[in-house]
């Protein structure tokens, strides 16, 4: 299923400034020791059950679905937890390799776009024209951070659709930008939200944690992956009319670093 297209322009959209302010050690433990609990309370619960001998088929089928999903939540929330421990203490490298853009993206699109469907959600991505089809980058970091970001977008919205949007442009020094945007027609942030929306942990409110889930620790890596790829990161919000996440990424063509080298 294709799911990228090219389009020859499509209106811009101007990032805004965010804060970058962080929960101290003592909360950001805490609140990942409750995250970690909720799921393993309900992996030990399952677990008894499935051993009663006298459970029948239909409910150890049951059982062990919903032990798969508690599993996979505590697995994405371990190896995001990695992640903030290996930016926090520097470990975090990035490389600057050759990447075919539209691979990227196409493959962070096919992960998301079971969830969408599920949804009855219309997942749209475009790719402006003129933009190279080789980079240099760090391909598995920007696939993260379009993971990230587009799962958030999908998990938020109940009806409407989201969009990717890709292309170039130049910053006020003249330089050349890859920006990438994910537009929603979700729930929406509040004013109050968004001034905490990429600290460790952040989900709005304890209203939205509990019917949506989450640690917010998603959008906190994207924005550390962003800085160290020296870019940008941002967001424009509306309550109950969905979200833009903005990042802008140097864009260095192959050309360039043969030119350099």
């Amino acid at each position: 299923m294709q799911l990228v297209a090219r389009v020859k322009d499509f209106s811009d959209i101007i990032p805004a400034e965010m804060p970058n302010s962080r929960l101290g050690d003592a909360d950001y433990l805490a609140v990942m020791c409750h995250e970690i609990g909720t799921p393993l309370a309900s992996i030990i619960g399952l677990s008894h059950i499935l051993t009663n001998m006298e459970c029948s088929p239909e409910k150890k089928k049951q059982c062990a679905e919903m032990l798969r999903d508690s599993s996979n939540m505590l697995m994405e929330l371990m190896k995001n937890m990695l992640d903030v421990a290996r930016m926090d203490a520097g470990m975090t490298e990035i490389e600057e390799i050759n990447f075919d853009l539209a691979q990227v993206v196409q493959e962070a699109v096919h992960i998301i776009a079971t969830k969408a469907a599920e949804k009855g959600l219309a997942l749209h991505v475009h790719i402006a024209d003129g933009l190279p089809a080789q980079l240099v980058g760090d391909p598995l970091r920007i696939r993260q951070v379009l993971l990230n970001l587009l799962s958030n977008a999908v998990k938020f919205t109940a009806t409407g659709n989201v969009t990717l949007y890709v292309k170039g442009v130049i910053d006020g020094d003249g330089n050349d930008q890859l920006c990438i945007t994910v537009v929603d027609t979700g729930i929406g942030i509040s004013e109050e939200s968004l001034k905490k929306i990429f600290d460790k942990y952040a989900q709005g409110n304890t209203s939205t944690n509990r019917n949506y889930g989450g640690t917010g620790l998603g959008l906190s890596i994207s924005q550390d992956l962003v800085h160290l790829m020296h870019g940008d990161i941002a967001v424009k919000s509306w309550p109950g009319m969905g979200s833009h996440f903005i990042v802008t990424l140097p864009l260095q063509k192959v050309a360039e670093l043969l030119v350099a080298a």
